[in-house]
């Protein structure tokens, strides 16, 4: 905002207080009871128009800040309902006009993106339960290889599947990623069952690799929402399986304090550098050890990040490398999960 166009809108305010100085002037001239003179009145004159030359400043410098917070808000697509005046003044109601229509703008457009996310969201779910009817197929095709004793190329044709199915189910739920609070269920969990369950869906990953897999102290009820609990147990266990040598371990087992319950994945596998470790939860970092594993999106810890902060329970991460890496997800009790918020 210019200080001319500044002035410009006072104008009205400006030339009344020109003119009560005239006023009083003429007053004082013509007064036969205050014997002033000329020099007085004029000294009377500077110090007025001085207070008002520092008035007019102090609001200038004012309404050129917000002019410039205002503008640099629109620029970056900001929320700009702070920068609201109150009050009546025409300068004021033209900025709330135009808050006013910015904000509109910004609505629509939100809106028209939600509703792109949703198409794609959709498309991509009906891909994906396309796509898991010829992996269907490939199952019974590895089970007839097998039963006519190819078991070698039924072996990889099952590897490959899971696999597939794996990465499929990652882009499934990625793209529920954007709305995944509005499909929170948080419900009584048995820990014992779900871990089971997973488990029981890698099984080829611990056969394979001949993975030797401890489980104990498991039967705990949680309170979470059951498909993310999975996704999120699968993910480490499946990372676990990933990253440990042939003949490799993994064990999984619970403990419960006065506030939590504790699952603990851990296994002797490559182990995580100490450069990567804060860095494991990042979108799309591999690593060093992706680096060397061809089968890594990076995408897998970040969305588990994701559902952890939204379902509020922790996830915390130990390494060293050539020894192990432990993940030790933390359900936190009952009223811990009143927190649960909406995205």
């Amino acid at each position: 905002m210019t200080l001319f166009k500044y002035l410009k809108d006072l104008y009205r305010p400006i030339l009344f207080f020109f003119l009560m100085i005239l006023i009083m002037d003429l007053i004082l001239i013509s007064s036969t009871d205050i014997n002033k003179s000329l020099l007085d009145i004029i000294y009377l004159n500077l110090l007025f128009f001085s207070i008002s030359i520092v008035f007019l400043t102090i609001g200038y410098v004012k309404w050129r800040n917000t002019y410039k917070e205002l503008k640099r808000a629109m620029e970056l697509g900001e929320n700009i309902d702070s920068f609201a005046p109150e009050g009546n003044k025409m300068e004021q109601k033209l900025i709330r006009d135009i808050i006013d229509i910015k904000n509109k703008e910004k609505q629509k457009e939100t809106e028209e993106l939600r509703k792109n996310l949703e198409e794609i969201n959709d498309y991509i779910t009906k891909w994906v339960h396309e796509i898991k009817i010829p992996l269907s197929v490939c199952e019974l095709i590895a089970d007839k290889l097998e039963d006519e004793g190819q078991y070698d190329l039924s072996k990889d044709l099952i590897q490959e599947t899971v696999r597939i199915s794996f990465l499929v189910n990652q882009v499934l739920h990625m793209s529920r990623a954007s709305s995944y609070s509005q499909d929170f269920i948080v419900e009584e969990v048995n820990l014992s069952s779900l871990v089971k369950s997973v488990v029981k869906s890698n099984m080829n990953s611990f056969i394979s690799k001949k993975i030797e897999l401890e489980m104990d102290n498991l039967d705990f009820n949680i309170f979470t929402d059951r498909k993310w609990a999975y996704y999120v147990i699968e993910q480490i266990i499946n990372n676990a399986c990933k990253y440990v040598n042939s003949h490799g371990k993994v064990k999984i087992h619970g403990k419960e304090t006065d506030e939590s319950v504790i699952l603990s994945i851990w296994d002797n596998g490559m182990g995580i550098p100490e450069k990567d470790i804060n860095r494991i939860f990042d979108r799309g970092f591999t690593g060093e050890n992706g680096r060397k594993t061809p089968k890594s999106t990076g995408m897998g810890l970040y969305i588990c990040k994701k559902i952890a902060d939204k379902l509020n329970f922790s996830i915390e991460v130990s390494s060293q490398v050539s020894k192990y890496t432990e993940f030790r997800i933390i359900f936190y009790k009952l009223s811990d999960y009143l927190k649960v918020t909406k995205m």
